[in-house]
């Protein structure tokens, strides 16, 4: 058995020790354990060289998933972008693989035979390193790859953690490099779909047991990414979610809300340019649902939105951890005066 050192080395050897760590780390694959082939795009490295350090200096020892394919923790992704920065720096694989972390980060910001110039010290998290993956390749239209590493990473993470930790970081991203032209809008364009198709997927893996949340975004309003995000995090709250899109007429919200005995409307408003046809959809909308249903305002023009609203009677969510306490409210069945009165808020 490949046991690792907390140095960072590993070496050969059974006792309990070992045993014990091996147990923890596949205790550890259930919710921060990611497939070989996403593990290659964020060390920069590619699979077949990862299986060859493995197989010739055990610099990682993955765990093993359900089906028997690799799965590699955060710090063994860590571990591999440091040795990707050494050897590439010019040092040979053999010389460095049984280097502690510590070692490693110092041959990190030194020379290398071959480099000339200093590197800095500061060594991506391998999360941050994967966004920038996925930016790299949605500006050469990668579609399959994009797909591939985004559908991996909601496996491995689960559905709140790709949330927060991938899908929200890109979106701000993407917004920062298409104002400053950097992405073209045909990259958004591009994600949003990706991340459309995630979450159908997701969601036709759920059998619906309550009133569903219904998410859309109101005539005029396109909008899509943050309404995406909000309806992963209540599937990961374990409410059940009926997805209408976008740029959607008050009356078809309405008729939607109706038919599915919707327990809350949740929608998007981002464009301050929309925000009067915004207000008079929203006052619509409120207007024909029975104040049993519960309507949720979210996005950067939400405040402005409900405050043209005359006696608006539901809820602006400006965070995504403001909304995610209220989907658990829904997710156990609790209305929010009952919420509100037991002191939960």
């Amino acid at each position: 058995m490949i046991a690792r050192h907390g140095d960072g080395r590993y070496d050969s050897g059974r006792n309990d020790a070992h045993v014990k760590t091996a147990r923890q780390r596949q205790r550890a694959a259930a919710h921060d354990a990611f497939p070989l082939r996403t593990v290659a795009a964020m060390a920069g490295l590619t699979p077949d060289l990862i299986r060859a350090w493995e197989k010739r200096h055990a610099v990682v020892a993955p765990i093993r998933g359900a089906r028997g394919a690799r799965l590699y923790t955060s710090a063994d992704i860590a571990h591999l972008r440091l040795l990707a920065r050494v050897v590439g720096a010019g040092r040979a694989i053999g010389d460095v693989a049984a280097l502690s972390t510590a070692d490693l980060e110092k041959l990190a910001v030194r020379p290398g035979p071959s480099d000339e110039t200093t590197e800095t010290s500061a060594t991506p998290r391998p999360r941050e390193d994967f966004v920038a993956r996925i930016l790299e390749l949605l500006e050469g239209f990668d579609h399959a790859a994009v797909s591939r590493l985004l559908a991996d990473a909601v496996v491995a993470l689960g559905a709140r953690a790709f949330a927060h930790e991938v899908a929200l970081p890109l979106a701000h991203k993407i917004g920062r490099r298409w104002a400053e032209g950097q992405l073209s809008i045909a990259g958004e364009h591009l994600l949003t779909g990706m991340l459309r198709n995630l979450l159908g997927g997701l969601m036709r893996s759920r059998t619906p047991r309550t009133r569903p949340i219904v998410l859309a975004t109101p005539a005029g309003e396109r909008h899509e990414i943050g309404l995406l995000l909000v309806a992963l995090l209540a599937l990961d709250a374990g409410a059940d979610v009926a997805y209408l899109g976008v740029d959607l007429p008050a009356a078809e919200i309405v008729t939607a809300a109706r038919r599915i005995r919707a327990r809350v409307v949740g929608l998007s408003l981002v464009g301050s340019k929309n925000r009067a046809r915004a207000i008079d959809e929203i006052t619509a909308i409120q207007a024909a649902l029975p104040s049993k249903v519960e309507i949720w305002l979210g996005g950067a023009d939400a405040q402005a939105v409900a405050a043209g609203v005359r006696i608006f009677r539901g809820l602006v969510l400006d965070t995504l951890q403001a909304t995610e306490i209220e989907l658990g409210r829904i997710a156990v069945g609790v209305s929010r005066d009952l919420w509100v009165d037991g002191g939960r808020r």
